[in-house]
């Protein structure tokens, strides 16, 4: 079942339900909620999508397509004609909320057939699997790269196996990825030794935030395989709070702007990312929108060399 788009598209860009039809380069797909532990989690994080539209509004980004983007070097769209389309939310009843596992694939699987590159933006961290699902049967082979300050490596939480707890572990389960480097991990989060052994044993790479801060982000951005497509999982307490307080859990020293900024625009130049997933974003812990506008500014830097062709 699919819903409209509740507020004005995102950037204001042509808006398509059906994802067969998508022709730009990208696609902007609201996923409210991802499968449950508990009620909460069906609301907490369910307006991240149109949260971040709003503020593509709000910061101006929607009303002035041919202004200059001073983090690319270039209009937004310098030629007038957006790359990207919203494909609006993916939802299913609230009543069987599990359903959105499936249904998130059946949506975003036409996108990645067609070579549309899926820019996700939705709840718990229990949606990266769904949209990384989509790519199975593909026969090629994809790298993932997580940000978050959590590992997401369980098992399993109250006999839920396709929580935001294990989110990474779910998504290492399909045939399609290969490489998958874990960054921004700091504190004392929901990881227990016993899942990070795991998760190396796996094959996992694992970067703390301070590794990340005093390698710094060219050094971590050359250290990634080119000979693959990168699917980017964004958890935004990844980043730090000064850029995105719109979250549960916050904790300090996390990935700042211009980090994640040089790595997705870095990755984007090599024209290596096939995917981009951003989820834990809870628009009423935000403050004053700066978390709905990091998203949308890492989602233009994603956007930068298509754009620039």
């Amino acid at each position: 079942m699919e819903t409209e788009t509740r507020n004005r598209p995102f950037l204001n860009v042509p808006v398509e339900h059906d994802t067969a039809k998508v022709t730009t380069p990208f696609a902007y797909v609201g996923i409210p909620f991802g499968v449950p532990y508990t009620v909460e989690d069906l609301s907490s994080a369910a307006g991240a999508p149109d949260a971040v539209r709003d503020g593509s509004w709000e910061s101006a980004w929607a009303l002035n397509w041919g202004h200059m983007n001073f983090d690319t070097g270039h209009a937004i769209f310098p030629d007038g004609v957006p790359t990207i389309t919203d494909c609006g939310d993916i939802t299913v009843p609230l009543s069987a909320p599990e359903e959105i596992w499936d249904e998130g694939m059946r949506r975003i699987a036409p996108l990645v057939r067609n070579g549309v590159v899926p820019i996700v933006v939705g709840g718990l961290d229990s949606i990266p699997p769904i949209a990384v699902g989509a790519y199975e049967g593909l026969g090629k082979k994809f790298n993932i790269l997580h940000i978050d300050a959590h590992l997401d490596f369980r098992e399993e939480r109250y006999g839920v196996t396709r929580g935001f707890s294990s989110g990474i572990r779910r998504i290492r389960e399909f045939d399609c990825v290969n490489e998958v480097v874990q960054v921004g991990l700091r504190a004392m989060g929901s990881a227990r030794m016993g899942d990070v052994q795991e998760a190396s044993a796996a094959g996992n790479r694992l970067v703390t935030a301070q590794e990340l801060h005093e390698m710094g982000p060219q050094a971590f951005l050359d250290s990634l395989s080119d000979e693959l497509p990168w699917i980017l999982t964004i958890d935004v307490d990844g980043l730090d709070p000064a850029i995105a307080p719109g979250v549960a859990v916050l904790e300090v020293g996390g990935i700042d702007f211009f980090e994640m900024g040089s790595i997705v625009q870095g990755l984007a130049a090599r024209q290596a990312i096939a995917g981009m997933i951003f989820t834990e974003f809870q628009p009423a812990l935000d403050v004053r929108t700066i978390t709905a506008r990091t998203i949308g500014r890492l989602i233009l830097l994603a956007m930068s060399q298509a754009e620039a062709e």
